[in-house]
C-alpha cells in the first residue's frame, strides 16, 4: 500500500488546489473509497493512492452511463483484488 503526504500527492497527480479540493470531496463522499483519505491531524493528510486510483477508475467507469453503478458493484465486478 503506497501512501503519499498532501504535498508529495498534488505533485504527482499535478493537482491545482481547487482540483485536488474537489476530488478530494468526492472521495470522502464516496463509500468504501473515502478509507483512502487518512487525516492524522489537523496539519497532516495521507492519501492510499492505490485506492485513489481504483477511486478514479470507478468514476471513470460511472462517468457516462445512464445506470450508474455503487461502489460496491464495481468493485465486485472490476477490482476483485480489492
Amino acid at each position: 500500500m503506497t501512501k503519499l503526504k498532501k504535498q508529495d500527492f498534488v505533485k504527482k497527480y499535478n493537482y491545482s488546489p481547487s482540483t485536488y479540493q474537489r476530488r478530494m470531496s468526492e472521495l470522502k463522499k464516496t463509500a468504501i473509497f473515502s478509507a483512502a483519505y487518512e487525516r492524522v491531524t489537523g496539519q497532516e493528510v495521507w492519501i492510499n493512492t492505490e485506492l485513489y486510483d481504483k477511486f478514479l477508475s470507478f468514476k471513470s467507469y460511472n462517468r457516462l452511463r445512464t445506470r450508474k453503478v455503487t461502489p460496491k458493484e464495481f468493485i465486485e465486478k472490476h477490482l476483485v483484488d480489492l
